[in-house]
């Protein structure tokens, strides 16, 4: 292998690693997790509403959905008490 093939091969490989941590340390979120942590949810739900066309179908955004359902449900059957 030549010399500038090498230094591609590495500039790939790190360019690629960078990628993996940012992923890494935006772990999605789950419905139980935006259940127990409400103003977390709300900012989330906030964020996905202002801006539907980038985040709208990200993770996140439909995990929060979901945990607002769940809540809605949960609220309804505790007023029926």
């Amino acid at each position: 292998m030549t010399i500038k093939a090498s230094i591609l091969v590495i500039a790939v490989a790190t360019a690629l690693t960078g990628c993996n941590e940012s992923d890494r340390s935006q772990q999605t979120k789950t419905v139980s997790w935006f259940f127990d942590h409400r103003s977390e949810l709300q900012a989330t739900l906030k964020a996905c509403r202002d801006n539907p066309g980038k985040r709208g179908n990200t993770p996140d955004c439909i995990n929060a959905n979901e945990a607002r359902k769940k809540i809605t449900v949960q609220d309804m059957k505790d007023a029926l008490k």
